[in-house]
């Protein structure tokens, strides 16, 4: 397939990146380069999304990944899936043979999915500080972005995501539902909540977004980026970690950051060869947020949570206080002006620093649902959506209905501002439109 003919379809049909980023894909894959990889690893504990689209749509996947190598130009397209995934492996093998495409397999480590730790494992390159993919010659797609890009090339817009339910709910399930439907359908289809004081995560136990009260999973919505929701305790773990008020983490990290490296130690981006010490931001933070120049190094943190969540032995927060310099720059307008080189010499230590998905469990209080596997239980028909037109990186799209309008699965909501990063926005159910604003809600027809 030729590369406007693919582009074309990927814009018509609203395709973002599912991994959680959600970069306009149209964008992304109007590019040249060496290598596509098809990102299936799925890093985060307790989801299970990406595999069971692997394992159920499968030759939709490698018609994508075809399109998309012959497209940019590649010479090298490759699956990659953990090892582990021993079933999802015979299915996808059986799908790309006679294709010419690789399937890679990693070991169960976290993060295995980002892109840039991702990219290393398979290539070998390491992705320069702040870069992109596509600065080494390769491009990453997730695996349920390719799947949604095979449905474009037969003329089918984005309008369902697949989720994982798991966690403190009667029945963990992995689900279908169109974009809009609210959260707590999704948990209400697998039987509500098992605690008397659940919190919610939008994504996965290590970089999924708290909703602390049912009135805020009332308002939260499936996106195309979600995968996931997992139901806790309050009070767990993570919930305490995720809520800590700024002025606590800086006392705490002024009395007992040990500077013990293991934050950097053990980060992912300084072991692909980085030149990132996170404690010496923790060490800036400490002495007070009017030293936030000295953190530059912080815009290099891909907040994956194993400096906090796994590596501080004195539990303490250097993600979140990474998030927080990050924030503050953006504010202020101020841009990285720190090193960009690549220190190859970690190399040696890196395969004895990876973080054993199992050992992680056990450290952040999850380990007790790993073993729920929760299987496919259809989809659910809600009677109302309300569908963000931001649903990815860039601007929001515009609307192009109206109160009173009737739209039918598929009919476009909002289109791409003109010269602006975006994605297009397409109805999910068949129905009238009730309301228009940053949030475009169609009512289902009766029946």
């Amino acid at each position: 397939m030729d590369k406007p003919t693919l582009i074309e379809a990927v814009r018509r049909a609203g395709i973002v990146g599912q991994g959680g980023a959600g970069f306009p894909a149209h964008v992304k894959y109007d590019t040249a380069v060496d290598t596509v990889i098809a990102n299936g690893c799925e890093c985060e504990p307790l989801l299970y999304t990406d595999q069971h689209v692997m394992a159920n749509q499968a030759l939709l996947i490698i018609e994508a990944l075809r399109a998309i190598v012959t497209a940019v130009g590649a010479k090298r397209g490759v699956v990659a899936i953990k090892k582990k995934y021993v079933r999802v492996a015979e299915i996808l093998d059986r799908a790309m043979a006679g294709t010419g495409l690789e399937l890679y397999g990693l070991d169960n480590f976290y993060p295995a999915g980002d892109e840039q730790i991702l990219v290393h494992e398979v290539t070998g390159a390491t992705i320069p500080p702040l870069g992109l993919p596509k600065d080494v010659g390769v491009v990453v797609a997730n695996v349920g972005t390719l799947a949604s890009v095979g449905e474009a090339l037969a003329g089918k817009a984005v309008t369902t995501k697949v989720l994982t339910v798991t966690g403190e709910v009667a029945h963990p399930a992995i689900i279908s539902a169109p974009l809009g439907t609210s959260i707590s359908e999704c948990v209400d289809k697998c039987g509500g909540v098992k605690v008397d004081d659940p919190v919610y995560i939008l994504g996965g136990p290590m970089m999924g977004t708290f909703l602390d009260t049912r009135e805020a999973l009332e308002n939260a919505v499936v996106t195309k980026t979600t995968g996931g929701v997992i139901v806790l305790p309050q009070g767990h773990y993570l919930h305490e970690q995720a809520t800590l008020d700024p002025l606590v983490m800086q006392r705490r990290a002024a009395t007992a950051c040990i500077q013990c490296r293991y934050c950097t130690d053990l980060c992912p981006r300084f072991l692909i060869g980085q030149q990132f010490n996170t404690h010496k931001v923790m060490r800036a933070f400490s002495s007070g947020l009017d030293t936030a120049m000295g953190a530059m190094q912080a815009f290099m943190c891909c907040e994956c949570g194993v400096c906090e969540l796994f590596a501080c032995p004195m539990r303490l927060s250097p993600r979140r206080i990474n998030a927080l310099f990050k924030k503050q720059f953006g504010q202020q307008g101020v841009k990285y002006e720190g090193p960009r080189e690549i220190s190859s010499c970690r190399e040696t230590l890196r395969p004895y620093r990876k973080v054993p998905v199992p050992r992680l469990a056990v450290k952040i209080g999850i380990d007790g649902y790993m073993n729920l596997h929760p299987e496919y239980d259809g989809e659910i028909v809600p009677q109302k959506v309300r569908i963000p037109l931001r649903q990815h990186i860039g601007a929001p799209a515009q609307p192009i209905v109206k109160v009173g309008d009737r739209v039918k699965i598929g009919d476009v909501l909002g289109e791409i501002p003109e010269k602006a990063l975006g994605a297009r926005v397409h109805a999910s159910i068949s129905g009238l439109v009730t309301e228009v604003g940053p949030s475009i809600t169609i009512e289902g027809d009766a029946g």
